[in-house]
């Protein structure tokens, strides 16, 4: 064989060889380029399924443990406004009062006792125990008032005086306790926007992982030996 024709096949063997290692090398590269996108999609995925199941923890957060027990305390003082106003009334007790205290009062048990099944955080554990003992107080109160009322000399002075302020004290601190669910669910609130501002965030990087993984998905697919190594292009130009 002429040594011409020797170096014509050398040379082409080694270029398609060079050919072939540029290739894997390359389609190798897009390949671990694809797997990490896909693992960041997915690890993405995996923490906008954590921010969805946080998010719907929060809002129930807010109906249950914020809203729900704002109504159970502004029950409660309706109730306790309701009794007062029966002891204020210038004609007298009205004949049913008995039985209208003891409606009254078996309701507020139930508001206290459906409060209690609510999550209280530390401050407004403390606060709602004090409130609960002061009830007691003001309840004892209350009743020795209503039969006060129904004698023939009435409520006294000091009596009304001593109802007042157990009334006033219990009345704060079912103001006090109202404060504390208008500021966690602030708090919540506050939460529940950072959530959803980071699920949005993550949907933007998601969508921009997909269509660079598109992307790069079309250009293996599309690969071939002369957008790899032109045959006429000599192997030291790659």
């Amino acid at each position: 064989m002429p040594a011409n024709s020797r170096n014509n096949a050398y040379i082409r063997a080694k270029r398609y060889v060079m050919k072939g290692f540029f290739q894997i090398r390359n389609k190798f590269k897009i390949c671990c380029v694809l797997i990490v996108i896909i693992v960041l999609v997915l690890l993405n995925n995996l923490r906008s399924r954590k921010n969805i199941s946080r998010l719907d923890e929060s809002v129930s957060s807010i109906y249950q443990d914020r809203l729900l027990p704002a109504t159970y305390l502004y029950e409660i003082s309706n109730r306790l406004y309701q009794k007062r106003l029966m002891l204020e009334e210038k004609a007298g007790l009205p004949e049913d009062w008995m039985a209208l205290k003891k409606a009254r009062d078996g309701e507020i048990d139930s508001l206290v006792q459906a409060y209690d099944s609510t999550y209280l955080t530390k401050n407004e554990q403390t606060l709602w125990l004090r409130f609960k003992e002061q009830l007691q107080r003001y309840n004892r109160l209350e009743s020795a008032s209503f039969t006060l009322a129904t004698g023939p000399g009435g409520l006294s002075v000091d009596g009304e005086v001593s109802l007042d302020e157990g009334f006033r004290q219990t009345v704060t601190l079912l103001n006090n306790l109202t404060e504390i669910q208008v500021g966690e669910g602030k708090n919540l609130q506050t939460g529940s926007h950072n959530i959803a501002s980071g699920s949005v965030l993550s949907s933007h990087l998601e969508m921009t992982l997909l269509i660079v993984l598109g992307v790069m998905a079309v250009i293996l697919l599309s690969m071939s030996d002369k957008h790899i190594l032109n045959p006429d292009q000599k192997p030291g130009l790659n």
